[in-house]
């Protein structure tokens, strides 16, 4: 049964890829050069793996996962899908451990961008993102972006992990850019873009990065979660005086309250039992 309501999820994933791309998905070799090389001897997991990879560059991680693990059943000799399922596994888990060993074998005769990718799973998974934006990752993400810079994976982690704000957003930005005169991808870019903008201060540029991340991939749910998120902090920003004042902390000089203090102090208003009637009415509205 779990196999059948696996094959219709992928199924179904592909049809609203090729829908949305009007094309199949039809992944080719990369051209020549120093890319991580994700392909391996079977075109159907080939396939399988790019359309995992995809959805792991949107942060979709229940479609990423059910591509990237019917792609190593059909070519056990794969290791860069059992990168990222390391990545996505609980840490210290025994199908982490099981991951993380599979890609270091397989790896072995492949390119050294590759064996680059695959050492990432050396380091201690503190990031967000775990592994691939831990704490050590982004001396390994230059390396392989010296290696070949025109690999969009390596690029989204890369731009992603340089600590620098603002000198992230100019690069995201060339990268996006790239992207379009060549044709490539780009969506997951925007996706970073926003959170690099929220991570800056700069909100109107991150609602903007994120209302033209739903355009550029309307059958993705990522793009909404993105927006959802930045919408809930234009909420607070807008009402989050309001909010304190109506309640039971009765503050009156407001505005003299540093904004990250009210997102802070919002969110754990929602919880306290005794507010107002006027501030329940507020949050309903």
């Amino acid at each position: 049964m779990k196999k059948i309501i696996c094959l219709l999820i992928i199924l179904s994933c592909i049809a609203c890829n090729n829908e949305s791309n009007n094309r199949e998905f039809m992944y080719d070799s990369p051209p020549q050069g120093k890319y991580i090389e994700w392909f391996g001897n079977n075109s159907l997991a080939n396939e399988l793996a790019m359309i995992g990879m995809y959805h792991f560059m949107n942060a979709e991680q229940e479609k990423a996962t059910a591509f990237f693990e019917e792609a190593v059943k059909y070519d056990s000799s794969m290791f860069a899908p059992h990168v990222c399922l390391a990545e996505m596994s609980v840490d210290g888990s025994e199908k982490q451990k099981y991951h993380i060993a599979e890609a270091k074998k397989n790896v072995a005769d492949n390119n050294e961008t590759s064996k680059i990718f695959v050492s990432i799973l050396d380091l201690k998974p503190d990031g967000y993102w775990g592994y691939f934006d831990s704490s050590g990752s982004i001396k390994l993400w230059r390396e392989m972006h010296e290696l070949e810079p025109r690999g969009n994976f390596i690029q989204q982690f890369y731009s992603l992990n340089i600590k620098d704000n603002k000198e992230s957003i100019s690069t995201i930005t060339k990268f996006i850019e790239n992207a379009k005169k060549e044709g490539d991808r780009y969506e997951h870019f925007l996706n970073n873009l926003g959170y690099k903008y929220m991570a800056d201060g700069n909100m109107e540029e991150a609602k903007s990065s994120f209302e033209k991340y739903i355009d550029a991939y309307k059958v993705g749910y990522n793009p909404y979660d993105s927006t959802g998120e930045i919408l809930n902090v234009f909420f607070v920003k807008d009402k989050g005086l309001l909010l304190l004042n109506m309640g039971p902390f009765n503050i009156e000089t407001s505005v003299a309250i540093p904004f990250s203090l009210i997102l802070k102090f919002s969110f754990s208003l929602l919880y306290i039992p005794v507010l107002s009637g006027n501030l329940n009415k507020l949050l309903l509205s």
